[in-house]
């Protein structure tokens, strides 16, 4: 390993490297360096290579903004709908629920008194934890 201060190894090394680049110059296309001359151009200058492209997003935005604005005033503007006549509960179908929620009681007071219950959903709880 040579010193990295040696001034003919650095002098050497910049000869090889000019070389080099001489070499990979050379086999580049006319259209691609142009090419690569108008990207170089373009960054330092800070300009866009198509300003164009873009122009429209504004106008775009805004118009998407009024159509939004436009539909929601027009849904405040908008005449109420009629209330609908909601049926006057009959009496069979409330015995009816009552019936129900009887039978759901009944059935919860057999789970809290049955050990067997228990039993069963411990069984199938440690199968759904061993799926996890």
């Amino acid at each position: 390993m040579n010193p990295p201060n040696d001034p003919r190894t650095a002098a050497d090394d910049d000869a090889a490297l000019r070389a080099l680049y001489g070499r990979a110059q050379a086999q580049i296309s006319a259209g691609t360096t142009a090419r690569l001359h108008r990207a170089r151009h373009a960054a330092t200058t800070g300009s866009t290579a198509s300003p164009a492209r873009r122009s429209w997003a504004w106008p775009a935005a805004a118009g998407f903004a009024a159509l939004f604005a436009l539909a929601i005033g027009m849904q405040s503007l908008a005449p109420p709908a009629p209330p609908t006549a909601t049926p006057a509960p009959v009496l069979a179908e409330a015995d009816g629920a009552a019936a129900l929620d009887d039978g759901v009681a009944d059935a919860l007071a057999t789970y809290e008194e049955s050990p067997d219950f228990y039993l069963w959903l411990a069984a199938n709880e440690s199968t759904l934890l061993a799926m996890e």
